[in-house]
């Protein structure tokens, strides 16, 4: 028995949406019925019309069966807008069939018997039926819109047919529905704060192990993208064994405090206060690999590349140069009102198609700031660090500690640090009415480190670390206190 369960696969069929086969698993349930829900506005008609097209794009034949007052012409021409929509499938691979007039006039019955005669003639494999709440508001019982939906799924699965139902439900609707159909998807445009979040949830999917929790999507003009919750998808393999011999920064005496440079596949925290030189330590770090012919991604929300490259070049770095050439790419957002997940998976994208040995991340406090809930980043960095070890490079990530002064030191986003292989501290502390940096090497992981508080100062010829500071204390908060003098004990 075990051998018959371990050998059966629930055959699937894509959506052809961005990101949702990934949720779903694989896509959805052949010859199955299942249920897509959401308040007006939620995007669950361009979603199902953007599967309807998807699928006889792929050679598949679909009818969209309307419930919906407004003509054919109309929801057309709301779809005319979007990439998908192809004129040249209209009635060759996809027909449209409004059944309202037959639902009202004749009843539920009568209404499949329409759609399963249209079905048998176009020999479709994929049906959408937009506007089911109108189902329930005419059923006469709850056990006939029951009743309804079984025979529905139960004749459209012997003509060989997938079923997606959208609705309008909500609250017992819904779960009235959702009690019927295989799957159910609930689509939800949310105010959070002053902007609106969508989201997509598969609140049940049978024989399907999908990715459960709330999703972000947008509808953009290729139609609807889902961006799967990161760290329900990645972060569970084993990245590949560190190779032993250290990886430049591109200063010799930060290397030698790292205990030989920063060791491939592992990942380096840089954090310090604005204008400390973390972003110019990053980009030292992606030169050297470049000179080194090896590639590089850097991921920022400040400057661009021409703004990067300039900066480098300012302190005698020839990263434009690396740029030009292909060999460094930068990708650039502003921080803004930006999905998290959906930056986190052009990252990625970006990886696999550069594969690129290094990569440094400016700055990880950043992308906490767009989560719109806070609570993940503990989960979210940890999976997307794995993630791109697991896919090959080494990472610099840098974040920024707000306060410039403080008696206490503060890690920014501590359970994303704890999981860094190194940390790197960087940070201004005044000093005789002066400002001056300091660098520390906070820990190196399975190897001994530097423990010397040292001078840095960014020239024209890069950063440069020369001795240690031996004369003063609280230089980690930023209020260096001279050592008092030797007793004449001590001296």
């Amino acid at each position: 028995m075990s051998d018959q369960r371990a050998a059966f696969v629930l055959e699937r069929v894509s959506t052809g949406v961005t990101g949702l086969d990934t949720v779903l698993g694989g896509g959805l349930p052949t010859r199955r019925t299942c249920l897509i829900a959401g308040a007006p506005g939620s995007g669950k008609t361009t979603l199902g019309n953007q599967m309807a097209f998807a699928h006889a794009d792929s050679g598949g034949r679909v009818i969209v069966a309307t419930l919906l007052a407004e003509s054919h012409d109309v929801l057309l021409g709301n779809l005319r807008g979007f990439r998908f929509f192809d004129q040249r499938l209209l009635g060759d691979r996809l027909q449209y069939l409004n059944v309202l007039t037959t639902l009202i006039d004749q009843g539920l019955d009568a209404t499949i018997d329409v759609i399963s005669q249209e079905v048998r003639q176009f020999n479709a494999s994929l049906v959408i039926i937009d506007g089911t709440a109108v189902i329930g508001d005419l059923a006469a019982s709850p056990f006939d819109l029951r009743h309804f939906i079984q025979r529905l799924e139960a004749q459209f699965s012997l003509l060989g047919c997938t079923t997606v139902l959208l609705t309008s439900a909500i609250d017992q609707d819904l779960q009235l529905l959702s009690g019927q159909v295989n799957g159910s998807i609930v689509l939800r445009n949310e105010l959070v704060g002053s902007r609106h979040v969508r989201s997509l949830e598969v609140t049940k999917m049978r024989g399907v192990r999908h990715a459960g929790g709330r999703h972000d999507f947008a509808i953009l003009d290729d139609g609807v993208a889902v961006f799967p919750r990161l760290e329900s998808i990645v972060g569970t393999q084993r990245p590949p064994d560190r190779i032993t011999h250290g990886l430049g920064t591109g200063v010799a005496i930060l290397d030698t405090m790292l205990s030989g440079g920063i060791k491939p596949l592992s990942s380096t925290l840089v954090i310090g206060t604005p204008g400390a030189g973390k972003t110019i330590l990053g980009l030292s770090f992606l030169t050297e690999g470049a000179r080194r012919g090896e590639r590089g991604l850097m991921v920022g929300f400040h400057e661009t590349s021409d703004d990067l490259a300039m900066t480098a070049a300012g302190v005698g770095l020839n990263l434009g140069e690396h740029i030009d050439s292909g060999r460094v790419r930068v990708l650039w957002h502003p921080p803004l009102e930006l999905s998290a997940d959906a930056w986190a998976w052009e990252v990625l994208d970006a990886v696999d198609t550069l594969r690129p040995a290094r990569v440094f991340l400016d700055a990880i406090t950043d992308v906490e700031r767009t989560m719109t809930a806070h609570e993940r980043i503990s989960m979210f960095i940890p999976a997307l660090i794995n993630e791109l070890r697991v896919r090959g490079a080494t990472l610099m990530v840098s974040a920024e500690i707000e306060s410039f002064s403080s008696d206490v030191l503060t890690v920014p986003v501590p359970a994303a640090s704890a999981t860094m292989d190194n940390g790197i501290l960087l940070r201004h502390v005044e000093i005789n009415g002066q400002l001056r940096r300091l660098v520390s090497v906070l820990k190196v992981r399975q190897a001994s480190s530097d423990p010397a508080i040292r001078e840095m100062e960014i020239t024209d010829q890069g950063i440069v670390i020369s001795r240690p500071f031996t004369v003063s204390s609280g230089l980690l908060t930023g209020r260096a206190t001279p050592e008092p003098a030797a007793g004449p004990d001590e001296a």
